[in-house]
């Protein structure tokens, strides 16, 4: 068997079988965010007895932390409001986006089949229900099978969290999301405060938290059990090379967990792994925007049972801003950054030039963070880069917690001048004068000749797509303000290669028996693209589907 280097740095393989178990049950499931929940729901109902842990101490993981949203094509949604959509659209607009890089073609065919099966699934079967929000069409909707109106990326309807009783105190939450589906101004502004007051008085969640406890709702319905604060560590195997459980931690110690038909990783990725990260992504992500805690467990568990890999240099990368007095979780709190779609700003790396269209997909952008000049041999756009922006942008614009008629707080750098605030953010005082000059000379002429601001869907996504008039405006209206963007992710997407059960593959290229990946802690079957608004959430819950039916279905191995 394959030795591979474990957390400690020492050489290590799976867990010995114990001469006792602590506990023996069908299916264990590692994570509580939407694969994990999915896939316990499926397993369950195909009559396995199953078991979750969560290492942390809430609920939820990174997708309770999200929009909730999973974007699915042909749902019954989209049916139900008189959308058409097909898999040869869907397909078509996926393989554009993925450019042949994807890990396995055939995992594509698999997740469009499966999807929407998925989604009526747990539409029959558990509480979870989800709206089209209207406004809101795909973020390449122009391509070949895009569309313009919308209907693949769904919207969790509100949910009641008193029908889960003392569990809804642990669904993790974020704190920057208002009570509000997508819709309804959660996430792209447009706020109604009476409905926010009423929804928190009575406890009413949306957007990803409603994801989470809808689901949960479905899990304490079966009876299925879950142990919190019960990290994962090792996978045990038989002399077969079979997975038959795991080897947990709780309350401090050991605790064996029997599998007879499997163990699921859905524990989410490993971001927060310092080690990994460097490893195997292209740059340093020193601002997760996802909740501490993806530290890779599944994917050291699973190289560990000799998996083969897939997808590992790729990850949902966001240009990530801080407002430095807003924390959680004691700390700072990594943001969704705003602004930079809208005219009267720029984005500039160390030279003060700019390098990127600034109004890309949020998992577009960050990719030119690390493009490599082989004259200067420097990253030149290497984080922090720098959003330039003037009055006017702020005038009308929430930029991450500033609002507009507010005064600048202390953290926000300021000056009169672009010389001035150039000195202040330690970026070339005459590399930044001549690319505000030069931008602004062709902003007045109502063009961006150089990186073509006012051209992509995305930049204007509520509006039709990108315009001039929208996304392209002179910085000449002082004070002068700046905000670092930082390199960030919302997960990283690679880890242990399944196959169209979920089942994880192992370097010889057979399916490893009793061990099967879904979400962030498996391969990402898309490779670099993000196809729209849950590009994450919808092919991790469609896996979560496959896997849990498959592990449920499995025959039972003596343990």
């Amino acid at each position: 068997m394959q030795l591979i280097i474990s957390r400690n740095g020492d050489v290590d393989m799976p867990a010995k079988k114990p001469a006792n178990w602590d506990r023996e049950v069908d299916v264990v499931v590692m994570g509580t965010g939407g694969a994990a929940l999915v896939s316990a729901i499926m397993a369950h109902d195909q009559g396995a007895e199953v078991l979750i842990l969560e290492k942390a101490a809430q609920i939820g993981g990174t997708t309770a932390f999200s929009g909730g949203i999973p974007w699915i094509p042909m749902n019954l949604y989209m049916k139900e409001a008189g959308i058409e959509d097909s898999k040869e659209e869907a397909l078509t607009y996926i393989k554009r986006l993925t450019g042949g890089k994807e890990p396995d073609p055939a995992l594509l065919e698999v997740f469009v089949d499966n999807g929407h099966q998925m989604i009526q699934y747990l539409y029959d079967h558990t509480p979870l229900r989800f709206n089209i929000p209207k406004g809101y069409p795909e973020y390449y909707a122009k391509l070949p099978g895009g569309k313009p109106t919308g209907g693949r990326s769904l919207d969790p309807m509100p949910f009641d969290m008193n029908q889960i009783g003392e569990w809804g105190a642990l669904i993790r939450n974020n704190p920057v999301f208002p009570p509000l589906t997508l819709e309804e101004g959660g996430a792209i502004g447009g706020i109604d405060f009476e409905k926010v007051a009423w929804r928190m008085e009575n406890n009413i969640v949306t957007m990803g938290r409603s994801l989470i406890a809808s689901m949960f709702k479905a899990i304490l319905d079966r009876g299925i059990e879950t142990l919190t604060e019960t990290p994962g560590k090792e996978l045990v195997l038989n002399d077969a090379g079979e997975v038959i459980g795991l080897v947990a931690e709780r309350e401090g110690k050991p605790y064996y967990i029997g599998a007879r038909r499997g163990v699921i990783l859905a524990s989410g990725g490993f971001e927060w792994n310092k080690e990994l990260v460097k490893t195997f992504l292209k740059g340093e992500v020193t601002h997760p925007l996802s909740p501490a805690g993806n530290d890779g467990d599944g994917l050291i568990m699973a190289m560990e049972a000799g998996a083969a890999l897939g997808n590992m240099s790729e990850a949902w990368w966001y240009p990530a801003m801080q407002d430095p007095t807003f924390e959680y979780e004691d700390r700072v709190l990594n943001q969704l950054g705003s602004g930079r779609f809208g005219p009267n700003s720029i984005v500039v790396n160390r030279h003060g030039r700019r390098f990127v269209h600034e109004g890309v997909t949020y998992n577009d952008m960050p990719k030119s963070f690390y493009e490599y000049d082989p004259v200067a041999l420097e990253w030149p756009n290497e984080p922090p880069v720098w959003m330039v922006f003037d009055q006017q942008l702020k005038d009308k614009t929430m930029v991450v917690t500033m609002m507009p008629g507010e005064p600048a707080p202390d953290w926000v750098p300021q000056a009169d001048s672009i010389r001035e605030l150039a000195a202040k953010i330690g970026v070339d005082p005459d590399g930044l004068e001549k690319t505000v000059a030069d931008y602004n000379a062709n902003a007045k002429q109502g063009a961006d000749p150089e990186f073509h601001r006012g051209t992509t869907f995305f930049e204007n996504l509520g509006g039709g797509g990108g315009n001039a008039e929208a996304n392209i405006g002179a910085i000449e209206q002082g004070p002068f303000y700046a905000l670092p963007i930082y390199f960030g992710t919302l997960g990283t997407s690679g880890g242990p290669r399944i196959n169209a059960d979920g089942q994880v593959i192992s370097l010889r290229g057979k399916p490893l028996s009793g061990l099967y990946a879904a979400g962030n802690a498996a391969m990402g079957i898309m490779g670099q693209a993000y196809v729209s608004a849950g590009g994450t959430l919808g092919p991790a819950m469609t896996f979560g589907y496959l896997a849990g039916m498959a592990a449920g279905k499995a025959a039972s191995k003596s343990i």
